[in-house]
């Protein structure tokens, strides 16, 4: 059988079976797996009996504190073969008010064409792909010249350390050359890069004092907290100088962010400026007290062409010019602006797969969050990102996606597969 017949038989695969893969996004988002707390045995337990009962040797690996992690591999990597990872995490957002959902937080249902729940988009529906497409691999019994991995992970949803930094500094993807993660994007357009993320807390003494005597007694903590606030806005000033390999895809993600995602061109911006989020504040004991703590917390993103280091240094200059004494503690996600270059082979074999299948303008972009994306780059595995999403309900009440949208995520990570790896003679 040629790879032709191969490829053609899977995707045809992937349409007779789509009914069992909606129900796997379904059952995989009717399992709670919210982040915080973070606990995702139970996730976990149901990946790996779902892998099994379709005959794949499917791993639980557990970093502790409900953090497990499922592993499973086909094939072997040999000389000058290529080693695929499909990856994506198996936590979620917290629903918050579930009494500002239309439908059951946890439905796990298609209506209407939509697959509703939270995870739908962010990103279990991905996943339920991911799991779906290894599995036909395997009941095809498809034979890849390299080797392909799956590997779903907790602990991103909140920059924890136990999901895919854990399973990568095992060494359990070790040799890995390319990987897909099932993140959420737009349904032409993965992200193949992403800025660095930044967040950092700010602990500001003041003197406390009786407030009636406001401002010509005591020092409030909570003033100079208002003006470093107001002060670090200059981040946005800073200028980066991106390498030349990706000034194009800079200029190309701008502009998909005004003309296909529809946001405003100040918001195409934040490419190369450095965003600040404040928080979370927490300052003074009593309403007539003067405040002597105040601590405030900041999400900081960075563009590429700048660096953490660089951002954090113009944070103390800018504090002295100031003249506001302040403990400075990175917290949370932190990482450096990380990207895989258009023209890196993971890349082009899926934007190919997807300019077939549903867009002959389909290309890769650059996203202004943070995601494991950066964990795999920092390990020297290239990677881009592509899932099933309706974006504006991601973290959101009433998330959802396009049912039809799973089944083709589905079809273009089996395409990209076959393609990238090969198949043995």
């Amino acid at each position: 059988m040629t790879q032709a017949d191969w490829e053609d038989r899977i995707l045809a695969a992937v349409d007779e079976t789509s009914d069992e893969l909606l129900e796997l996004a379904g059952l995989l988002i009717r399992t709670p797996s919210e982040n915080p707390p973070g606990d995702c045995t139970a996730i976990a337990d149901v990946i790996a009996e779902h892998l099994r009962g379709a005959g794949v040797d499917a791993e639980l690996l557990d970093a502790g504190q409900g953090r497990v992690s499922v592993v499973a591999h086909r094939g072997e990597k040999g000389e000058g073969q290529r080693h695929l990872v499909f990856a994506g995490h198996h936590d979620v957002v917290p629903v918050g008010d579930v009494s500002r959902w239309s439908f059951p937080p946890f439905a796990g249902d298609v209506v209407d064409g939509w697959l509703r729940g939270r995870g739908a988009s962010d990103m279990k529906a991905g996943l339920a792909g991911l799991i779906h497409v290894f599995i036909l691999f395997q009941r095809l019994g498809l034979p890849f010249a390299g080797r392909l991995s799956l590997a779903s992970v907790p602990d991103e949803e909140t920059g924890g350390r136990l999901g895919a930094d854990w399973l990568l500094d095992q060494g359990v993807l070790d040799g890995a050359t390319g990987g897909i993660i099932a993140e959420p994007a737009e349904r032409d357009h993965p992200t193949i890069g992403q800025k660095g993320s930044n967040w950092f807390r700010l602990t500001i003494k003041g003197k406390p004092g009786h407030g009636s005597l406001q401002p010509v007694h005591g020092t409030s903590a909570n003033l100079l907290g208002a003006r470093a606030i107001i002060a670090l806005q200059k981040l946005w000033e800073m200028t980066p100088n991106a390498p030349e390999e990706v000034r194009e895809l800079i200029a190309d993600s701008k502009r998909f962010a005004v003309q296909r995602e529809g946001y405003a061109p100040e918001v195409a911006e934040v490419f190369e400026h450095v965003t600040i989020n404040v928080g979370t504040i927490q300052g003074g004991t009593s309403t007539n007290v003067v405040a002597d703590t105040c601590v405030i917390e900041f999400d900081t993103r960075v563009p590429i062409g700048l660096s953490r280091a660089e951002v954090l240094a113009r944070v103390h200059e800018i504090l002295e010019e100031e003249g506001i004494e302040a403990e400075l503690e990175p917290l949370g996600f932190m990482s450096e602006p990380n990207w895989t270059v258009p023209t890196d082979p993971i890349v082009e074999t899926l934007v190919g797969a997807l300019r077939e299948l549903s867009d002959p303008e389909a290309q890769g972009v650059l996203q202004w969050a943070s995601s494991d994306a950066r964990t795999f780059r920092s390990h020297g595995i290239p990677v881009l990102q592509y899932g099933p999403a309706d974006l504006a309900t991601i973290h959101s009440f009433d998330e959802r996606a396009l049912a039809a949208d799973v089944v083709l995520a589905a079809k273009v990570y089996a395409l990209s597969a076959i393609r990238y790896l090969g198949l043995s003679t």
